[in-house]
Formats: structure tokens, C-alpha cells, sequence
């Protein structure tokens, strides 16, 4: 009967740290996740040496800069 009992306390234990070291791994996950997104909203960018930090939103990011009226058309031509 002590075995029985003792065999019981060894299953619970072990159910309580594998829990315990799941969630620990969950945790881990979700703050990796969250410092990736942080990091991707920065969107930092090297140009000549130079970091280039962009803040803006990824709906902003998208748009583009030089309208459609503006610039000039280069016809190709292959020599």
C-alpha cells in the first residue's frame, strides 16, 4: 500500500513539473514572438554604413513615395 502511495506522489510530481516546465516553454514563445514583432515594426535598414530606422506603420510603409505624375519615362533600347 505505501508503494501504491508513493508511486501515486511520483505520478502527480512528475504531471506538476511537466506542466510547470510547459508553461515556462510557453512563455519563452510568446515573449520571443513579441520582441520579433517589435523588431519587425522598427524595420531598421543598413545604407552605407548607416542604420536607417523606419517607424512608420506597415500601411504607410507600403504606399508609394514619388506620385504618378512625377518622374520620366526612359525607353530602352538594347545596343
Amino acid at each position: 500500500m505505501i508503494i501504491l502511495k508513493f508511486l501515486l506522489f511520483l505520478f502527480i510530481f512528475g504531471l506538476v513539473a511537466i506542466a510547470i516546465f510547459l508553461l515556462s516553454v510557453w512563455q519563452q514563445v510568446r515573449s520571443g514572438y513579441r520582441r520579433f514583432r517589435e523588431q519587425g515594426s522598427q524595420q531598421q535598414q543598413h545604407v552605407d554604413g548607416n542604420v536607417v530606422i523606419d517607424r512608420r506603420s506597415p500601411e504607410d510603409a507600403s504606399k508609394k513615395i514619388i506620385p504618378k505624375d512625377e518622374g520620366e519615362y526612359v525607353d530602352f533600347s538594347e545596343e
